[in-house]
């Protein structure tokens, strides 16, 4: 679900790519000492989508629900699990985007159509509009602190023209603007101490922020042009991205007093980091239409979220967009076998999760024969498919490599018949035929090749 703006010769293509993903998965979580359960939030009554954005200390998750009567805000915990949150009373869809731990929320509220909508802050669950600044038609909240100060965005009139600037919202002083001299502003988080991250216009683009009082310039990885701060820790922290000039390279910083920004990693042109907690642990989405949920920590790295978790539970997260000190993290992912995207929480754990546990994939043999006629030979090769309870499985692709006696190879790909059997065959001269089951694909199932056979070979003499 999109959410609402918060970035051989033989051998065919679509197999070269199924060779690189067992690559990525056989080299990813090894070095991992950190790993994942899901749990799926479901969405509110009568809805089919669902998005988490933000989780306060006590593990309590804000975020929306989507269906047939349009978008809702959510707040879910373990006691009460999910409830609906209201909106404003002439803009009933709500956007809840951070939590605070003494429950206090920060997001958005609007009517739909054209109407872009008000900062909110809910306190006790009832929603405060937090107005616009001067003559303003919208503004959005994307942060807040434990003293219920929130930051944002919001569109104000200079010389007769609609900007967007970012703001600071506190009961003593109301919505302040924080970059009244900017093009563009933004503030995208804010810490206990009342430091502030966001991005506002610079020479040559966009530089991301800190402010304390005064603005501190965090400038742009080398090569980039631009850079945009979106979360801060209590420690004062900073995680983004910085864009090239053109917009087709993005990498993904952490910065930090004394070291500056740290470049993070990250491929393509779509890289976000949404989230930062106290021990400096990052998380966002990588790429665009096939988004990726990331971690990134100093002892592992940037990972794939999706390598740290149970894949035969039919999970693809696509974004992280919240970490809490405890190292729980909040975002969304879509489910194969429910065809849902929800919500979901990731608790840490030091277990290892399976290799495979649910409508798995092995090779439980790799049997060759060879003839030789004429002194031609003629080999067949046969795999057994089986699940993790022994059963034959039927209708699953079978991709594996020949090697023959004078070193050439070949792919070849067979469907396994209804007893579980993939046959293969190949021919050439005299001597020791190799086949390698290299891959084995069926939709909702999961390959687990550290459980299986993967290869056999026979002399032709």
């Amino acid at each position: 679900m999109s959410s609402p703006s918060m970035k051989p010769r033989l051998r065919p293509t679509w197999v070269s790519g199924l060779l690189a993903l067992l690559a990525v998965a056989a080299t990813g979580p090894a070095t991992a000492a950190t790993y994942y359960l899901v749990q799926d939030l479901g969405a509110l009554p009568g809805d089919s989508d669902s998005v988490a954005t933000g989780i306060n200390g006590q593990g309590n998750v804000v975020g929306w629900s989507n269906g047939p009567n349009g978008y809702r805000g959510f707040v879910y915990t373990d006691a009460g699990g999910m409830s609906a949150l209201p909106g404003l009373p002439n803009r009933p869809r709500a956007f809840p985007r951070k939590i605070n731990d003494a429950g206090d929320i920060a997001g958005t509220a609007d009517a739909g159509g054209t109407d872009l909508g008000h900062a909110v802050r809910w306190q006790g669950g009832i929603p405060q509009d937090l107005g616009t600044l001067p003559t303003g038609p919208y503004s959005a909240a994307w942060g807040i602190n434990n003293h219920g100060d929130v930051v944002g965005e919001s569109t104000t009139q200079v010389n007769g023209i609609n900007v967007v600037h970012a703001f600071v919202y506190t009961d003593a002083l109301g919505m302040a603007d924080l970059t009244p001299t900017s093009d563009t502003g933004v503030a995208h988080g804010i810490n206990d101490a009342g430091q502030i991250a966001g991005y506002k216009t610079a020479a040559g683009g966009y530089h991301a922020f800190r402010w304390d009082g005064a603005f501190q310039d965090l400038g742009v990885l080398p090569g980039m042009a631009h850079s945009f701060g979106y979360a801060i820790e209590p420690g004062g922290r900073i995680a983004g991205h910085s864009t090239s000039a053109s917009g087709n390279t993005e990498r993904l910083f952490r910065f930090t007093d004394g070291t500056g920004l740290q470049n993070l990693g990250g491929t393509g042109e779509h890289n976000t980091a949404w989230g930062i907690n106290a021990a400096g642990t990052v998380v966002g989405s990588l790429g665009q239409s096939a988004a990726r949920a990331f971690v990134y920590t100093d002892a592992a790295g940037l990972q794939n979220l999706n390598e740290l978790i149970d894949q035969s539970r039919g999970w693809v997260l696509q974004a992280a967009f919240d970490i809490n000190t405890a190292g729980q993290i909040v975002g969304y992912g879509f489910n194969n076998f429910t065809r849902s995207t929800h919500a979901v929480l990731l608790s840490p754990t030091t277990k290892r999760p399976p290799e495979c546990s649910f409508n798995c994939l092995r090779s439980k043999s790799v049997n060759l024969t060879g003839e030789l006629m004429h002194n031609f030979a003629n080999v067949d090769g046969k795999v057994m498919v089986k699940d993790e309870n022994g059963g034959a499985v039927p209708q699953a692709l079978v991709i594996a490599n020949w090697t023959r006696p004078d070193g050439s190879t070949e792919i070849n790909n067979a469907w396994t018949n209804n007893k579980g059997s993939a046959k293969f065959n190949t021919s050439g001269g005299q001597g020791t035929y190799a086949l390698e089951v290299i891959g084995i694909v069926k939709s909702l199932y999961t390959f687990n090749p550290k459980r299986s056979v993967l290869s056999g070979n026979v002399d032709v003499p």
